[in-house]
Order: C-alpha cells, then structure tokens, then sequence
C-alpha cells in the first residue's frame, strides 16, 4: 500500500524525488521499489558491496502516482538521476505533477546523464554499463540474480536539448541548463554528487 505525507504548507518545502539513500537536511526524500524499502527498514546490508549503504529517511512513494498535495506547495524539487529509469511517457508526466506541485516561482532542479556524453564513451564495457544504468554483465551466480530485482535499469536517455524539450512539453516556460554544484537550488553542495559529474547535464526549471 502508498502511504502519502501532507506537505505542511507554511514551512519551506523541499523535495528530493527519488532520492536514494542519500539527501540534505530539510529535504522530503521520496522512493520506491524494493531497494529503498530495505534501506528504510536496514535491511540492505546483506545485499553487500554498493548496496550497503545507510539510507536518509525516505517516504515510500511510485512517482508514477500522483502525489495527494494540493496544487502550488513546494518551493524547491531536485531530481537527479531518476527520469532516465521511467519510459518517456512517464517521465513526462513525472515533470507535469512536479509543475503542478511547484508555486508560483518555484525550482525544479533535473540532473540526468548526458546521452551526448555517453556517446563518447569508446570502451564497450564501460558504455554498456553507463547506458543501461548497472553492471549486466556481473550478475551470474544466484545472489547476484537476486540483486537484479532491486535495480531499475535505465528505460530512455536524454540530450540537454531533446530534455528541454520536453520541459516545454510539460509546462515549463523558463529553464537554464546549469553546472555541477552551481544554480538556484540550495544545498546542491550535499545534493549534486560527485559520481555524476563527469556524465551528467545538469538543468533548473522555474514555474
């Protein structure tokens, strides 16, 4: 069963859609699927290797669903390597509810990998990986069969410009594509993480 969580209004609201285990306080951090339900509960250590990781408080919730919140309640969403594991249909309707969700003047903050960047990629081992979002190749054995059911593997890859389109396509008139760490989001010191730097495009959308 979703379990749904009242925004309180009169406060600052930030939220971290798809947020994994990691966020920045002051943060609502929204999941799904079986990894963050056993990273909720501290069940994802015997998973070993990246998996165990200690998880940030996360409310359980499919972003394929529409969110009970009324309309205009957040100040700020963040993003960030999300969009690329829904088909395009859904990611497109991902950014409609975020649109629906944000005030008048509020953020929404998109990191993705940068499909123009993968391209470059000329190691086949290292661009399989990348495009299709985990190492396919190394999971033999029962255990890593198993780890396979935790994983989201990517559904559609963007461009900076076929993604901008698709902000347009959503209802979003004002857009900038930003940098690592840099834009009109705070707290993109813990949010932006290293790791998607060198293959990321990084865009702030404003309602």
């Amino acid at each position: 069963m979703i379990q749904y969580y009242m925004i309180d209004e009169d406060k600052m609201v930030r939220l971290n859609l798809g947020s994994g285990p990691s966020s920045a306080k002051g943060w609502i951090n929204y999941d799904w699927g079986l990894l963050p339900l056993l990273g909720r509960l501290g069940l994802n250590k015997w998973l070993g290797g990246g998996y165990n990781t200690k998880w940030v408080e996360v409310k359980l919730h499919n972003l394929k669903n529409r969110f009970k919140e009324n309309n205009d309640v957040a100040d700020y969403i963040y993003c960030s390597h999300v969009l690329e594991h829904f088909e395009k249909y859904e990611s497109l309707k991902i950014l409609k509810e975020c649109q629906r969700l944000l005030k008048s003047g509020g953020k929404l903050r998109v990191v993705l990998p940068d499909l123009d960047k993968v391209k470059e990629i000329k190691d086949p081992e290292v661009f399989n990986r990348v495009y299709f979002g985990f190492d396919k190749d190394k999971f033999g054995g029962w255990k890593n069969r198993i780890k396979v059911w935790f994983i989201r593997p990517h559904q559609w890859m963007y461009t900076a410009d076929s993604f901008c389109k698709m902000l347009e396509e959503a209802g979003f008139q004002k857009y900038e594509l930003k940098s690592f760490g840099v834009g009109n989001v705070p707290d993109l010191g813990e949010l932006d993480l290293e790791i998607h730097k060198p293959l990321s495009f990084y865009v702030e959308a404003e309602k």
